[in-house]
């Protein structure tokens, strides 16, 4: 990320700003230092607040918080992940302003409506329910809560029907009086209107006076163990899903990890689980591995779904592919054709005016180092063979993988 702009206004609030000129279109986001890990004794609390910042403020009821930005052509949305929020729209550069005024007054004025809640928890239970009914997707919450057993990362992000019956309109407002400080948030912006400004009009529009805050210290993921788990579905197909706990954010490795996984099981068909379970076998529409990082650990993972009599033939190439990364080093041919097809991938990120402005958002409420595509990309270049040979031997410990099927009756 090149170019960008980072100013704090007395409050604490940080104001990150990438200008693109010749665009029409503004995107504008809140990301909150504040996910689900943080739900404490009642999971799903986070993605709940999430729900609720549409429901009503100090001077807005949903309505009118539906209508004032799609009554223009605007678009919001929010998402929650384990360690973050997010708010965000996108709006012609005309309404940029009332983009900006809308969602600060929804991080700053909610006030999450008793009823308004009852009818939410309706809601958040059938996307509950239509997670449980996907098991392409339920597979990765179970396998997190089986990695991270007894830790905060564990839970479900959604939560439990249980867990969300439990949340009341106050258990939100302690949540926003915790986590919801100008300190705690940065407002983020793609967008060829100036800088100065969106910074006279958040000046105008987030009057928050700047309070005593402490940033929130949860406590590290520490202690794995391997773990194994077999569930009879009654799916049609079976879903397998493996790996282990891999590294943070800031870890020197992180890079590489992800050049890595890209050639292992990336979004390219070229990926070696895609050419070895799928081209080359027929074992299965959809083969991937993924690799997320924390700020104190991180997760690896391989994904299949298949036919019963193919999972275990399938599970094995998995094996086998992983294997073959950690005990032979890759050509230099093969590495570097996995930088030029990773490189690309980065740069054509870049394109995305949106996924800039979230990524700003996130990267700076979270303390991480923003570097320039060059500077990505002459990182990627400096990684050897050697160097990912031992990360796949560091990591892919067949011993220490963790393991969960859904295997049909």
């Amino acid at each position: 990320m090149e170019d960008y702009i980072l100013h704090q206004l007395d409050n604490g609030l940080r104001i990150a700003y990438k200008e693109f000129q010749g665009t029409s279109i503004t995107h504008i986001g809140f990301t909150i230092d504040a996910g689900s890990r943080d739900d404490g004794i009642l999971p799903g609390t986070a993605h709940c607040f999430e729900h609720m910042l549409f429901k009503g403020t100090s001077k807005r009821n949903a309505y009118n918080i539906i209508n004032r930005l799609e009554i223009v052509g605007g678009e919001m949305n929010a998402f929650t992940t384990k360690e973050i929020t997010v708010i965000y729209a996108s709006i012609i550069n005309e309404f940029s302003e009332r983009a900006l005024e809308l969602l600060g007054d929804l991080c700053f004025n909610s006030n999450f409506p008793e009823k308004e809640l009852e009818k939410e928890k309706k809601v958040i239970a059938e996307e509950i329910n239509m997670y449980l009914d996907t098991p392409e997707e339920n597979i990765f919450d179970e396998f997190q809560e089986l990695v991270f057993a007894g830790h905060s990362l564990a839970p479900n992000i959604l939560g439990t029907t249980q867990t969300l019956n439990q949340i009341t309109s106050e258990d939100l407002r302690t949540f926003h009086q915790r986590f919801y400080h100008p300190e705690n948030i940065v407002l983020s912006i793609s967008s060829a209107v100036p800088f100065k400004q969106f910074i006279k009009w958040a000046e105008k529009h987030i009057k928050i006076e700047k309070k005593s805050f402490t940033p929130i210290k949860r406590p590290s993921f520490k202690v794995y163990a391997e773990k194994k788990e077999t569930k009879n579905t009654d799916h049609l197909q079976c879903h397998a899903i493996l790996g282990s706990i891999c590294y943070p954010h800031k870890h020197p490795n992180r890079l590489a990890m992800l050049l890595l996984n890209n050639l292992l099981g990336g979004p390219g068909m070229n990926s070696r689980l895609n050419l070895s379970v799928r081209e080359k076998y027929g074992y299965t529409y959809n083969v991937e591995s993924g690799y997320t990082s924390f700020r104190d650990t991180g997760l690896f993972h391989c994904y299949l779904s298949t036919d019963k009599k193919n999972l275990d033939k399938a599970v094995n190439l998995v094996w086998k592919e992983l294997k073959k990364l950690k005990e032979k080093p890759l050509t230099a041919m093969q590495l570097s054709h996995a930088k030029m097809q990773f490189n690309g991938q980065i740069a054509m990120g870049e394109e995305n005016r949106q996924n800039i402005m979230l990524m700003l958002g996130k990267n700076i409420v979270q303390g991480y180092k923003i570097e320039s595509l060059k500077e990505v990309m002459n990182k990627i270049n400096e990684i050897s063979a050697l160097q990912l040979q031992q990360i796949a031997n560091e990591i892919f410990d067949l011993d220490k993988m963790s393991y969960l099927a859904y295997v049909s009756d």
